[in-house]
């Protein structure tokens, strides 16, 4: 999806050390939108930030296809 794309297992890794439910998490670069595929399946609030249509028209896709919570 994107150059830099990083595994979520790692970004899902990252929230639980630094974050609890329900906390927001903000990613001023979202880039394909992993983090927001993170929070949503462990039930954090989620703000991106993203200058790329291609690339915000991809995370919007995979966040609204992930399982987990509504935010």
């Amino acid at each position: 999806y994107h150059p830099t794309q990083k595994p979520t297992k790692i970004i899902k890794h990252i929230l639980n050390d630094f974050s609890k439910e329900n906390d927001t998490i903000l990613d001023c670069y979202m880039g394909s939108g992993t983090t927001g595929v993170a929070c949503k399946e462990l039930n954090r609030r989620f703000i991106g930030i993203e200058i790329s249509k291609e690339y915000y028209d991809i995370a919007k896709q995979r966040i609204f296809n992930t399982q987990g919570s509504l935010f």
